[in-house]
Parts: structure tokens; C-alpha cells; sequence
């Protein structure tokens, strides 16, 4: 099954890199989609976003070991090997910066240290109902989430099947079928795997090293859902984005009613507002 990016090369592993050229009236900065935790197809379940954006902009979806087409690595799972990944598969696929990150969920850390540790390479920040590191004083990770792993494994692909048919890619007949059933394959393989649990185990640890690095002072849009898990289990979502990027004098927030997965639910209030932003 071939993927329909760049595979390349990094560490112990090859990295998938989607990408889809500018065209000559296209923004130069390219729009780098990063997944949030056990995201099994980034590059599919983004397209109802980057859809709406690749006439205008370079689009680009990393798909982390573990993700995608991605291969599974050896390597911890801490933010500084997570960033260094990226960092060299990017290189690889030959996509220069600077780059704006746009950050779903988990990868809100990531897209922050980028910013902190390198900032020449950040024009921009893109939150899509991003984590900030405060979030992950108060989220409490399940005990009952190994079991609830094995279980999934035991299941995946009838549970497969059911996300990708759900999925408002399939619905909105966004894919083709090779697309669907390239999409299903991989949400099979790479449900609940190893570097995504590999990453939950870090994720304390990550959001501690971020916090202690100063606010990003790049331009930033964050869309903040009202996700009523996100909700239960950190009541003051919002409230924490702003008070994190309080120390920054070009940070913006738009409010959304929907689910935790906005790029998906929606995506055309989101197109737009990206376009009139950057």
C-alpha cells in the first residue's frame, strides 16, 4: 500500500511527510498539521481542513512514529526527541520554514516548545483545541487505559471499519475508495499502538518541561471547542488557554460549539478565520 506522502528516513524508523506544493499565489510558510494522541490516519483525518486551505497555503502533515504510515520506533517518547523528529523529517522531505504549526490536542506541547526552543523557525501557531502544559496538572490519565488498550487490540479491526465509516472525511465523500480503504488499513494498524501509549506515559513529564519555558511570543490563533469530555475533565478549558498566552500581546481565541475534534467538526469557520489571520 503506498502512502500518498514522502516516506524518509529518521533515527530507527522511516517518517510519512503529506505534502502538497504552493501553488505560485500560495503563502510561502508552510501549514504544518501535527496530530493529537491516537490520531491513526492524521493525513486523512485533517483533509477536511486542509481541503479548504491547500489553494491558498502549503500544506504539510507530520504523521509521528506510531502514526499513519509512520513506522514504530524505539525511542522515548519525551518532547525533545518528539521535536527533533519532526524537525529532520521535514528536512528530509526538503520543506524549509519557518513554519506554523497547526496543533491538535496532545501536540499543542509540541507546537510550544518549537516555538520556545527554536523560534526563528515558528512565523506562526495554529491551536486547534490545543493542550497547553497546565492542562496536564489537572487531567488525570484512566488506570483502567492499558486494559482498555489490549481491548482495542483485540478489536481493531471491527472498530476500524466503524471509525472510518463515521469518519466526516468518509461522509462528506472527501476520499475516494482506495483513500477509504488505505484509511481503514491504517486506523487498524495503528490503533492504540505502542509510541501512542509510549507518549501517554511521557505526557506528565513533557507539559512539566514545556511550562518551565517561557510563553511563545509568535502570533497565535487557538479555536477552543466546548468538548464535554475535555469539559468534565478539565472544567476550565478556556480559561487556562488564556491565562497561559496572557504573556502574549498577539494571541487570539475563537470559541466554538463543538467536540474536541474541530477540524473536523468544524471546518469551514476554521478555514476561514486561518485565511483573514495569516
Amino acid at each position: 500500500m503506498n502512502a500518498p506522502g514522502k516516506m524518509v528516513k529518521v533515527n530507527d524508523t522511516y517518517m510519512h511527510i503529506f505534502s502538497i506544493s504552493p501553488s505560485t499565489t500560495a503563502m510561502h510558510h508552510p501549514i504544518v498539521f501535527l496530530s493529537g494522541s491516537g490520531t491513526e490516519c492524521p493525513t486523512y483525518d485533517f483533509k477536511p481542513l486542509w481541503h479548504l486551505l491547500k489553494d491558498r497555503f502549503h500544506i504539510v502533515v507530520v504523521e509521528r512514529p506510531g502514526y499513519g504510515w509512520s513506522g514504530q520506533t524505539s525511542h522515548p517518547r519525551d518532547i525533545d526527541t518528539i521535536l527533533a523528529e519532526t524537525r529532520e523529517a521535514l528536512k528530509q522531505a526538503d520543506i524549509a520554514g519557518p513554519f506554523i504549526p497547526a496543533a491538535h490536542s496532545l501536540s499543542g506541547l509540541e507546537a510550544i516548545y518549537w516555538a520556545q526552543k527554536y523560534p526563528d523557525e515558528v512565523y506562526a501557531i495554529l491551536g486547534l483545541d490545543m493542550a497547553v502544559p497546565q492542562v496536564y496538572r489537572i487531567m488525570e490519565i484512566p488506570k483502567y487505559f492499558p486494559l482498555l488498550a489490549r481491548f482495542g487490540h483485540l478489536l481493531r479491526r471491527p472498530l476500524a471499519a466503524a471509525m472510518v465509516k463515521n469518519h466526516p472525511a468518509v461522509k462528506n465523500n472527501l476520499l475516494d475508495k482506495t483513500e477509504r480503504e488505505a484509511m481503514e488499513v491504517i486506523t487498524s494498524r495503528q490503533l492504540l499502538s505502542k509510541n501512542m501509549m509510549d507518549e501517554i506515559d511521557y505526557v506528565k513529564e513533557n507539559a512539566v518541561k514545556v511550562e518551565n519555558g517561557k510563553c511563545p511570543q509568535v502570533p497565535l490563533l487557538c479555536f477552543l471547542s466546548n468538548d464535554k469530555a475535555n469539559m468534565k475533565a478539565v472544567p476550565a478549558w478556556g480559561r487556562i488557554h488564556r491565562e497561559y498566552f496572557s504573556a502574549n500581546d498577539n494571541a487570539h481565541f475563537i470559541d466554538l460549539t463543538c467536540g474536541h475534534y474541530v477540524h473536523r467538526e468544524a471546518p469551514d469557520i476554521i478555514a476561514e478565520s486561518i485565511i483573514q489571520f495569516l
